[in-house]
């Protein structure tokens, strides 16, 4: 599952990172403000990790998880709905935060339950994961503006968090039982 976790987050953040400006003037920015629409995803990408550590550090981390997914997979959702508002930055902000909120809690947890040389290796593996899951964000992001304009970028996003949501969530199932 925390491979997973950072497959998807390295997914939506090589999708928005490279095609997010793409979208916005696609959907009519221009450019100078379509830089700005990646700055809110990448502000909440950093900066509101400290209250989602938090949660972590208080709350279970796979329901912690769980949280992010359904966030970043209703802010994605909502992005074409508040496009040209003012709505649309505290979206993407929560975009960025909860999605990179799950790579946070995933290390977390593999800082938690691993030590010595299964950690280096639990690393490891994060970094790969990450590098292909970036691969696949780009590609799938290019896919989905060709397939289907420019809100299947969203659209496609959205998509993707609820299989991660409905497999986090299945953790939390199980573990309960």
């Amino acid at each position: 599952m925390l491979l997973f976790a950072v497959g998807m987050f390295a997914i939506i953040d090589a999708a928005n990172l490279s095609f997010l400006p793409v979208y916005a003037v696609k959907k009519g920015f221009d450019q100078e403000t379509a830089a700005m629409a990646l700055t809110a995803f990448i502000v909440g990408n950093t900066i509101l990790q400290f209250p989602i550590g938090w949660c972590a550090d208080h709350f279970p981390k796979r329901a912690v998880m769980v949280g992010c997914g359904i966030a970043t997979a209703i802010a994605s959702a909502l992005v074409p709905v508040t496009f040209g508002t003012m709505w649309l930055w505290p979206v993407l902000t929560i975009a960025g935060a909860a999605s990179a909120g799950i790579y946070t809690v995933a290390l977390g947890e593999l800082g938690e339950r691993f030590s010595g040389h299964e950690l280096v290796t639990g690393t490891a593996s994060f970094s790969t994961t990450w590098g292909l899951g970036a691969l696949a964000g780009s590609l799938v992001a290019g896919w989905s503006i060709a397939a289907f304009g420019p809100d299947g970028l969203p659209y496609t996003l959205a998509s993707i968090f609820l299989i991660f949501i409905l497999a986090a969530a299945s953790t939390l199932r199980y573990k309960s039982t």
